[in-house]
C-alpha cells in the first residue's frame, strides 16, 4: 500500500511540475513578446500557438491588442487564434473584421479574421459578423467571409448567399455557388440551375453543377 501510494505521489508531482514549468514557460515567452527584435517576437508567439493554455492565449490576444506590434506578427496570431479554436478568441476576432480604427483598416488582418472565424461553427454572434463582412470595401475580405459563412454551415444564411450569385465579381459568385453546396441549402436549387444556365463564366457552371449534384445527394438521403 505504501508503495503504492508513493507511486501515485510521484504522478501528482510530476502533474504539478509540469504546470509549473508551462507557467514559467508563459511567463518568459511573454517577456520575449516585448523584444526590440520582430523575429524573437514572432518565435514567442509561435512557441504560446503550440502551449495553448489560457494564459497563453491571453497573451496571444494581447498581441493583437498591441496597435505599436507590426501587423505582420499579428496576421500570425491570427492564423493562430482561428487554428486553436478557442471561443474566447471570437471576440478580438470579430473586432479586427468590423472595427477600422482598431486595425488601421489592414485589409490582411481583416481577411484572416474572416478566414479563423470560419473555425467557430457554434456562435451566432460570428455569423452576424461575417454576414456584416459582406459589405466590406476590399473584395477578398467579402469573398473570405462568404467561404467561412459556407464552413460554419448555418442554413439561415442562404438567403443572402444566393443574392449573391448575381454579384459582378467572379470571385464571390463562385465563392457564394461552393458556399450552398457545403450548407446543403435545398432553397438554392432553383436559383443554382439558373447559374448553371445563365452565368457567362464556364467555371462558375461547374462549380454549379457539383453543388446541385451535393443538394441532390443529401435530398436523397
Amino acid at each position: 500500500m505504501r508503495i503504492v501510494c508513493a507511486a501515485w505521489l510521484g504522478i501528482i508531482f510530476l502533474i504539478v511540475s509540469g504546470k509549473s514549468a508551462i507557467a514559467e514557460d508563459v511567463d518568459a515567452l511573454a517577456a520575449k513578446l516585448r523584444h526590440g527584435k520582430p523575429e524573437v517576437r514572432l518565435s514567442a508567439v509561435e512557441a504560446l500557438g503550440r502551449i495553448r493554455n489560457a494564459e497563453a492565449l491571453g497573451e496571444l490576444i494581447g498581441v493583437t491588442e498591441d496597435q505599436t506590434e507590426d501587423w505582420t506578427i499579428k496576421v500570425r496570431v491570427v492564423k493562430l487564434l482561428g487554428e486553436i479554436g478557442n471561443p474566447r478568441a471570437t471576440g478580438v476576432l470579430i473586432k479586427i473584421l468590423d472595427d477600422p480604427s482598431f486595425t488601421n483598416n489592414c485589409a490582411a488582418l481583416k481577411w484572416n479574421a474572416a478566414v479563423a472565424l470560419g473555425n467557430f461553427r457554434k456562435s451566432t454572434r460570428v455569423v452576424d459578423a461575417l454576414i456584416d463582412a459582406l459589405e466590406d470595401r476590399t473584395l477578398y475580405v467579402r469573398e473570405a467571409a462568404v467561404q467561412s459563412l459556407g464552413e460554419i454551415g448555418n442554413p439561415d444564411v442562404a438567403p443572402r448567399l444566393i443574392s449573391l450569385l448575381n454579384d459582378k465579381s467572379f470571385a464571390i459568385r463562385i465563392s457564394a455557388v461552393r458556399a450552398l453546396g457545403e450548407i446543403g441549402a435545398v432553397e438554392a436549387i432553383p436559383h443554382l440551375k439558373k447559374v448553371l444556365s445563365s452565368d457567362g463564366d464556364g467555371y462558375i457552371k461547374e462549380e454549379a453543377a457539383r453543388a446541385l449534384k451535393s443538394l441532390s445527394a443529401k435530398m436523397s438521403q
